[in-house]
């Protein structure tokens, strides 16, 4: 390979950004695995943090080393990481005209050499400023939206994880199409429907579930996602009189939404109907999407979707929002509901709940559907992006 690739890998180490627990950190994982099998070793070189714990990455795998900023100033670790120190040691493999590709454009150094490639996952904080402005230090946001801004009109190119976060980096930054290359996320192979009865209910009942009787939902609490709205749903099914459960699965608890959260499950007398399952192991996830009467999703913005194709890999059908880039990932393969509707939801939940045959249409329709993506192909789009930067420089 030509390009000689230096790829970020500091969402694979625990303590940068909280990335390893979160999509990026599985993004990383993901699409590295995948690309391992389709260059030679020790083509790709990476980007980590000398201070924190370091993954394990296939022998020979270069490594470039790079310092943190002060821990003790707001800000003062990325501030100093992207303005100076990753700069500064990024410097040599620009000279050389490697290309550099950041997983995230928000982990990018305020100076970007002419080979630079970006991930853009998504482009939260600017269609929804008002939401994640709350509680922030204003200067501390704008400078970062500014810093990011810069970021994504200056690298060689784009690679954006689904159509809809490339209309909104056109209509928001206004970068040219062309730059843009679309790669979507895909599932671990390891994700598929657990067939076995038994297997699945060992695994419902540690979390005191049973099959078929409660509606899962995966992921933040964030305004963004819109937990209201499903808690209402799950109000309208109960007063409908259905003995509607919702298993949240996620580190939730330490958010600084969970108290809020709470609030409005009491308010709505829904504390006996709504189960926290902290944090789920992955080996525990294709058990618990399996086992679900729906999958719900009713976030108003993402920048793919992971987890109702997650879901649909497990053979778990899908109620979703139809918002951002939802309807591009699930498509026809699962029910799909206006914005904030609280009855609409209801009535798809009620649906794959009570009618059998609907979703058992629903489970093949997303099993087909999450067939369609795959990380060897995200990974061979990537690729040729690195080869494509490296001939036009």
């Amino acid at each position: 390979m030509k390009a000689r690739p230096l790829i970020d890998a500091r969402a694979l180490q625990p303590g940068y950004k909280e990335h390893a627990q979160r999509g990026l950190g599985r993004y990383a994982k993901s699409l590295f695995t995948a690309m391992f099998q389709q260059v030679e070793p020790g083509e790709l070189s990476f980007i980590l943090r000398r201070d924190l714990p370091q993954p394990e990455l296939p022998d020979p795998s270069p490594r470039l080393a790079v310092g943190s900023g002060p821990q003790s100033l707001p800000g003062g670790e990325r501030l100093i990481g992207q303005f100076y120190t990753l700069p500064r040691a990024l410097a040599p493999a620009w000279q050389q005209g490697r290309v550099v590709h950041f997983l995230s454009h928000a982990d990018a150094p305020a100076r970007l050499g002419p080979r630079t490639v970006l991930t853009c996952q998504d482009l939260i904080f600017q269609r929804m400023e008002e939401i994640y402005i709350e509680g922030r230090n204003p200067q501390v946001f704008h400078a970062a939206r500014w810093l990011e801004t810069r970021c994504l009109s200056r690298a060689a190119r784009i690679l954006a994880i689904s159509e809809c976060t490339k209309r909104d980096l056109v209509e928001l930054y206004r970068i040219p199409p062309e730059r843009i290359s679309v790669a979507p996320l895909a599932v671990d192979p390891g994700l598929a429907p657990v067939e076995d009865p038994a297997t699945r209910g060992e695994v419902l009942a540690r979390y005191g579930l049973a099959e078929r009787e409660y509606f899962f939902y995966l992921g933040g609490i964030d305004p963004r996602k819109d937990l209201p709205t499903l808690l209402r749903a799950l109000l309208i099914l109960r007063e409908g009189g259905g003995a509607a459960t919702l298993a949240l699965a996620g580190q939730v608890a330490q958010d600084k939404h969970y108290p809020a959260l709470t609030r409005l499950i009491v308010e709505l007398g829904l504390s006996e109907a709504v189960r926290f399952l902290g944090f789920v192991p992955d080996a525990d996830l294709p058990a618990l999407y399996s086992g679900a009467a729906a999958f719900a999703f009713p976030s108003l913005y993402e920048g793919f979707g992971l987890p109702p194709l997650e879901a649909m890999a497990c053979g778990a059908p899908v109620a979703a929002v139809a918002a951002a880039a939802v309807p591009e990932v699930v498509e026809d393969a699962g029910l799909l509901v206006p914005p904030g509707d609280a009855q609409a939801l209801a009535r798809a939940l009620d649906a794959l709940r009570g009618d059998p045959e609907l979703a058992a249409r629903y489970r093949a329709l997303g099993l087909k559907r999450a067939a369609g993506f795959s990380w060897e192909r995200t990974a061979s789009q990537t690729l040729k992006v690195y080869e494509e930067v490296a001939a036009a420089a």
